[in-house]
């Protein structure tokens, strides 16, 4: 009996709230007040952090990464070597990269006190906060690879 009653009453409640809620106007659709974008927009989505935030981000992304792993540890790919890296500082400046990232340039030193420059490369995540994408360790007295591009074409004489 007492599920019985507390279904009517439940029932009994609700039509009242319903009544309430079409005097507002709240099930009618709601319009969206954002511009129209184009194609480009939609796929490259720009990162809108002050250069201070971003900086902030990654400063806490490392301190975060150390006291899990007790260094911060970074692999040379070419020489598959590990360098556990200490933070020394984090530039406060973070300008555009391609495709709407930002680059946060941050500088360390190893146990031996030798200097070491690492390139976080953050972008906008699917989930609307940072993603540190890539990270580009530029070892000193080393030379970078260079980027490999394609020959041009070549053209044929008639």
């Amino acid at each position: 009996m007492k599920p019985l009653f507390s279904t009517v009453l439940a029932l009994c409640l609700a039509a009242p709230a319903a009544a309430a809620f079409e005097d507002e106007g709240l099930p009618e659709a709601l319009v969206s007040t954002d511009t129209l974008k184009n194609v480009e927009e939609e796929e490259e989505p720009q990162v809108q952090e002050r250069d201070e935030d971003l900086a902030a981000f990654v400063t806490d992304y490392i301190r975060k990464d150390t006291q899990l792993k007790g260094a911060f540890l970074v692999e040379d790919r070419a020489s598959k070597k590990i360098y556990k890296l200490e933070l020394v500082t984090v530039e406060p400046k973070a300008p555009a990269g391609e495709s709407g990232a930002r680059t946060v340039t941050v500088h360390f030193k190893d146990q031996a006190k030798k200097k070491f420059t690492a390139l976080f490369r953050v972008q906008t995540g699917p989930w609307g906060g940072l993603d540190i994408f890539r990270i580009d360790l530029q070892i000193p007295g080393v030379k970078p690879s260079p980027v490999l591009k394609p020959a041009p074409a070549k053209k044929e004489k008639r």
